[in-house]
C-alpha cells in the first residue's frame, strides 16, 4: 500500500520521479557493494583487532557465500596473488629456499599492473610434510623466526597464511608473521612450544622472538601467542566494560586498575600449550575466514583459481634431473633408480627430480619397493614429480602417485590392468603394506593407491558435509574415518570389478595429477626450466654389477671360486687357487651387495660355514657337526644372496627361490665336473705337474709301504685307554701317555670314553667303546 501510495505521488511529479529513481540505484549499488565485501561465510572483511574478540558464533556458522562471479565481481576486478607452499617442519636450509621463492613472487608483482587501491596477495600455505610426519613439528626456531621476521618487513605485498591442516611447533610463528590468517574450521594452530622441552622454562630469547613478531604484526593477541608457546602460562578472555581482551593471568591486575571487569574465561589452562581450530579462532577474532579449499580461499580473497594454484616456477633454484622408467617393472630396474637416486642426491645436490614413466606396471613388491624410496624423500629439501607421456598402469601407478607432484599429458591415463597377473595372496598384502606403511608417506587415501592393482577394491567420492571437503575412499576407510558421520558418500570413480584407471584431464580434475601439458617444453616452463632437465643414465659401474650378478655370470664366479679352493687343496702353499678363489667369492658378494640381493647376513653365513669346515677339517678330523653346519650355512648364504627375501610368502617369491636353486644347483654341477677334470688332467700338466702332490709311484710306493708296516701297534691289542678327540669314526686315543691314531670299530665314540683296542694291523687301530 505503501509503494502504490508513493508511486501516485510520483505520478504526478516526474521531476521527483527521476530523482527518485537515481535514489534507488544508488541504493541497490551499495547493496551490491556490501556484499561483495562479505567474507565467504558472511562475515564483514574488515579486519578485526587482534585484542579484541568477535562476538560467540559469528560467523563461524555460517555457510561460505557463492563464487565472485555470483555475487557481482567481474572476472576482470580480481586481484591478483600467488601460492606458495611451505611443508613443515622447516628443517635444513628449507628457509632459505623460502625467502628466494617469496623474492621470486614479488618481481612477478612488480612485472604486473595493480589496480589502484589493491595489494597483491601472497598465500603461504602450511601444512605438514606428509600425512605420517605429524603436525609438522620439529621445525628450528631460528629458521622460522628469520623467515618471520622477512615476512613482517614486506611492503606493499598482503601476506596470508592459510592452515587447511593442523599445524604445530614453531611453524606455526611463520602464521603470525603475516598480516591474516586463513583456516579449515577443524584444522588446528598451536602448541608452538612442542618443539622446546617443557619440562623447563622457555628460554627468554624464543619468547622475545614471538613477541617481536606478534608485535610487528597485531594478528594474534599477544597472551594467545604466548599460551601456545609456554605451557606456564594461563590465557584468559576478560569481558570488560569497555571490550573484550585476552590476558594472561600475571597481567590481570593492570587492566583491572583501568578497566571494570564483567566475566572472564579460561581459554589456555596452565600446564598446557595452546591450541585453537579455525572457528575458535574465527571466533576470537586473530582468523580472518574460513575455507576448506582452494576454491573457497580463492573467493574469500577475491581472487582468481589459478592464483591459488601453487606456481611452481617460483619455489626454488631447481638443480632438475630426469630420470625414465620406461617398460615392465623388474627388480633390476628399481635398484638402478634407487641407485641414481641416491647418487644424484648425494654427489649432484639435485633438488627436483622427475621421474617419465611409460610402463604397463610390474612385479608388485617392486613397485612398492621404488613408491615407498620415493615417498620417503623430504619434500622440502627435494621435490619428485613424475611425468607421465603414455600410461603408467597398474604397479606403475602407484610409483607415479608416490612422487611430490604428477604431471600428465592429455592422451595419457593413471592405473589400468598390470602387465603381470597377480594372485589374491599377493593383493592382499600389497594391500596392506600400503595401508600400513605408503599411503602415510603421500598425499593420496591407501584406497586410491590400492585400487590402482586391486581391481576388488571399489573407490566413491566422499563429500565431508561439515567442511566441504572431498576425498576418494573405499566403505572401510570411509568407515575408518574419526569422523565418519560427517562423510556422505558419492559415485563411484570407475566401473566396478576392474582396476581404477583415469584419464589425464579427469585425473587434474580430481586433484591427483598436479597439471595437465601439452609436451615436455611445457613441462619445462611450468617449473621455470631454460634448457632441458640432465637425463641420468646408469654408467658403466651400474652395469658391471648388473652383470656380474646376472645368473650366469653368477655360476660362473661360484664354479671358479670353489675350483680355485680345490687346486689351493692340491698345491699348499703357492697361493694361486686361494688367490682366485678370494677374488671370485668377493665379485660375487659384492656384485649381489650392491644389487640389493646381499647383506651383511649372508657375508656372516658363508664366512662362519667356512669357519666352521676348517675346524671340521684341520682341528677335529671327521665329518660331524662342524662339517655338515658349515657345508649348510655356506650353502644358505649363496641362495639368499641371490634373492631379497629369507622365507618367500608369494608365487612371485617361489619363483625367485628356484632362481636361486637353480643358480646353486648349476654351479655345484659345474664344481663337480671341473672336479673331476682337474683330477685327472691337473697333474699332467706342465705348470702343476711340479706343484701338485702326486700319490707315490713304483719304488717309491714299496719304500711307503713297509715304513707303514714297520709301524707296529699290535702289542695295544686288547689295552684299554682314553678317547681325546670324538671318533667320527678317526681321532686319537690316548694308551698310557702314548697318543695315537684311532678308527672307531662301529659307533661313533665321544671324546673322553673309555676304549679297548680289537685290532691293529701296521697302523690301522681299531677300537671300541668300554661299556661301563
Amino acid at each position: 500500500m505503501v509503494w502504490n501510495l508513493v508511486r501516485c505521488r510520483l505520478d504526478d511529479n516526474p521531476p521527483l520521479t527521476a530523482w527518485a529513481t537515481i535514489g534507488v540505484l544508488l541504493l541497490l549499488f551499495g547493496r551490491v557493494h556490501a556484499l561483495s565485501q562479505e567474507q565467504p561465510d558472511g562475515s564483514d572483511q574488515r579486519e578485526p583487532t587482534a585484542g579484541a574478540a568477535q562476538p560467540a558464533g559469528d560467523a563461524a556458522a555460517k555457510p561460505l557465500a557463492p563464487a565472485a562471479d555470483a555475487i557481482g565481481v567481474p572476472e576482470t576486478e580480481l586481484g591478483d596473488g600467488r601460492l606458495l607452499r611451505i611443508r613443515l617442519p622447516l628443517v635444513g636450509n628449507a628457509d632459505t629456499h623460502i625467502k628466494t621463492a617469496i623474492q621470486r613472487a614479488l618481481d612477478r608483482f612488480k612485472n604486473t599492473l595493480q589496480r589502484e587501491g589493491r595489494r597483491p596477495v601472497l598465500i603461504l600455505e602450511l601444512v605438514p610434510a606428509r600425512r605420517d610426519s605429524g603436525y609438522g613439528e620439529g621445525t628450528d626456531f631460528e629458521r622460522a623466526l628469520s623467515l618471520a621476521r622477512d615476512l613482517t618487513k614486506l611492503a606493499g605485498v598482503k601476506t596470508v597464511a592459510y592452515i587447511p591442516r593442523t599445524i604445530k611447533g614453531h611453524g606455526v610463528l611463520i602464521a603470525l608473521a603475516c598480516e591474516e590468517i586463513v583456516m579449515d574450521a577443524d584444522a588446528e594452530i598451536g602448541e608452538a612450544g612442542t618443539d622446546e622441552d617443557t619440562s623447563k622454562a622457555i628460554e627468554p630469547s624464543i619468547v622475545s622472538g614471538y613477541q617481536q613478531i606478534v608485535a610487528a604484526r597485531n594478528t594474534v593477541p599477544e597472551a594467545i601467542a604466548l599460551g601456545m608457546l609456554d605451557p606456564r602460562l594461563e590465557v584468559l578472555k576478560v569481558e570488560t566494560d569497555k571490550s573484550t581482551e585476552f590476558k594472561l593471568r600475571g597481567d590481570l591486575a593492570d587492566l583491572q586498575r583501568d578497566n571494570t571487569i564483567v566475566s572472564q574465561e579460561t581459554l589456555v589452562p596452565a600446564g598446557s600449550l595452546g591450541s585453537f581450530s579455525g572457528r575458535e579462532g574465527r571466533e576470537y577474532g586473530f582468523v580472518k575466514l574460513l575455507a576448506s579449499n582452494r576454491d573457497a580461499l580463492a573467493r574469500g580473497l577475491s581472487l582468481p583459481a589459478e592464483a591459488v594454484v601453487e606456481d611452481q616456477s617460483l619455489v626454488g633454484d631447481w638443480r632438475p634431473v630426469m630420470l625414465s622408467l620406461d617398460g615392465p617393472i623388474t627388480a633390476r630396474k628399481v635398484r638402478q633408480v634407487e641407485t641414481l637416486i641416491g647418487t644424484e642426491i648425494s654427489e649432484r645436490q639435485v633438488n627436483w627430480i622427475g621421474l617419465r614413466i611409460d610402463s604397463s606396471g610390474g612385479e608388485i613388491a617392486d613397485c612398492l619397493q621404488l613408491a615407498n624410496t620415493l615417498a620417503e624423500l623430504d619434500a622440502n629439501a627435494v621435490r619428485t614429480v613424475a611425468y607421465v607421456p603414455v600410461e603408467a598402469s597398474g604397479g606403475a601407478a602407484i610409483v607415479a602417485l608416490a612422487c611430490d607432484q604428477l604431471v600428465m599429458q592429455p592422451e595419457s591415463h593413471l592405473g589400468g590392468k598390470d602387465a603381470v597377473e597377480t594372485d589374491r595372496q599377493t593383493l592382499d598384502a600389497a594391500t596392506e603394506t600400503i595401508c600400513e606403511s605408503l599411503a602415510g608417506k603421500t598425499d593420496h587415501s591407501w584406497s586410491m593407491l590400492a585400487a590402482m592393482i586391486d581391481p576388488e577394491l571399489e573407490v566413491f567420492t566422499y563429500h565431508n558435509t561439515n567442511t566441504g571437503e572431498v576425498s576418494y575412499f573405499s566403505e572401510k576407510e570411509a568407515a575408518d574415518q574419526p569422523n565418519q558421520d560427517e562423510w556422505r558418500k558419492g559415485p563411484r570413480l570407475g566401473p566396478e570389478g576392474e582396476m581404477l584407471q583415469l584419464a589425464s584431464n579427469r585425473a587434474k580434475e580430481l586433484g591427483i595429477a598436479t597439471q595437465v601439458v601439452d609436451s615436455f617444453d611445457e613441462l619445462n616452463q611450468l617449473y621455470g626450466f631454460e634448457d632441458d632437465p640432465r637425463i641420468a643414465e646408469p654408467n658403466w659401474a651400474l652395469e658391471l654389477i648388473e652383470a656380474l650378478s646376472s645368473p650366469a655370470i653368477a655360476v660362473v664366479l661360484l664354479v671358479i671360486a670353489f675350483v680355485g679352493l680345490y687346486v689351493e687343496l692340491h698345491t699348499p702353499g703357492v697361493g694361486i687357487g686361494a688367490f682366485v678363489s678370494g677374488l671370485a667369492f668377493l665379485l660375487f658378494f659384492w656384485s649381489h651387495f650392491l644389487h640389493g640381493t646381499a647383506g651383511w647376513l649372508e657375508v656372516l653365513l658363508f664366512l662362519g660355514g667356512l669357519a666352521f669346515l676348517l675346524v671340521e677339517l684341520l682341528v677335529l678330523p671327521g665329518f660331524g657337526m662342524f662339517g655338515l653346519g658349515g657345508s649348510f650355512m655356506v650353502l644358505a648364504s649363496l641362495i639368499l644372496a641371490s634373492q631379497t627375501f629369507i622365507l618367500p610368502t608369494s608365487e612371485s617369491q617361489l619363483a625367485e627361490l628356484r632362481g636361486s636353486l637353480t643358480i646353486v644347483a648349476a654351479a655345484a654341477a659345474c664344481i663337480v665336473v671341473a672336479a673331476l677334470a682337474l683330477r685327472r688332467y691337473l697333474p699332467r700338466s706342465p705348470v702343476f705337474q711340479s706343484l701338485l702332490l702326486n700319490p707315490p709311484v713304483g719304488q717309491e710306493l714299496v719304500h711307503r709301504d713297509f715304513r707303514e708296516t714297520v709301524a707296529d701297534y699290535s702289542h695295544l691289542v686288547g689295552q684299554h685307554g682314553t678317547a681325546t678327540t670324538n671318533l667320527m669314526p678317526a681321532g686319537k686315543a690316548d694308551f698310557d701317555g702314548q697318543l695315537v691314531d684311532v678308527i672307531a670299530d662301529g659307533l661313533p665314540i665321544d671324546r673322553g670314553q673309555v676304549v679297548v683296542v680289537v685290532k691293529a694291523r701296521g697302523n690301522r687301530v681299531l677300537v671300541r667303546a668300554v661299556e661301563a
